[in-house]
């Protein structure tokens, strides 16, 4: 496989809510809790991957998403968020208005972020390595993924070539920062 790229794996239905969980958290273990969840999935993936392509190499190239792509259309949340204000104008009952509420500063948190994440020009921001710089702990899931699914084919007697693709640096210290974290 020339390029393997990972990200559009996490728009699975399963997979989505544990990664935006991972981006929406706002302490360090609300995220590895996330990655947690995620890092079967990955295992799975480059386990198939592996096996499929018995003595071939596999470039891998770490996730290199915009962010804001796996959150809500901000459009579409500022939609959602208007109609929850009028409902709550026309709710009879306490218990009605409180879930109303608790839909609102869900919403209102979700939009927030997007908003944080939202980039007129997503080359110029954590696209490419700048993500895994961001967040270590992602291009630590991967490579266990990557690594730990490969051990497991190899001990069926399969023949893997992983190869690891850094995304998109700018910059040398880039390179060699994202390096140490994927070889730790």
């Amino acid at each position: 496989i020339g390029l393997c790229r990972s990200e559009h794996m996490f728009f699975e239905s399963e997979r989505l809510p544990l990664f935006q969980k991972m981006i929406m958290a706002d302490l360090d273990v609300d995220r590895r809790e996330a990655l947690e969840g995620l890092l079967p999935f990955q295992r799975e993936d480059f386990t198939g991957l592996f096996r499929v392509m018995d003595g071939l190499p596999v470039i891998i190239r770490l996730i290199d998403p915009p962010l804001h792509e796996f959150l809500p259309d901000l459009v579409v949340l500022m939609e959602e968020l208007t109609d929850l204000k009028l409902r709550i104008k026309h709710a009879v009952t306490l218990a009605e208005i409180d879930d109303l509420l608790q839909q609102l500063r869900i919403k209102e948190n979700i939009r927030k972020r997007a908003e944080i994440l939202r980039e007129q020009n997503p080359m110029l921001g954590l696209r490419g390595v700048r993500l895994g710089i961001h967040i270590p702990e992602l291009t630590m899931m991967q490579v266990r993924a990557i690594f730990q699914a490969a051990c497991d084919v190899t001990r069926e007697g399969i023949t893997v070539k992983p190869e690891v693709m850094i995304p998109l640096t700018a910059h040398a210290n880039e390179l060699k920062r994202q390096r140490e974290v994927l070889e730790a």
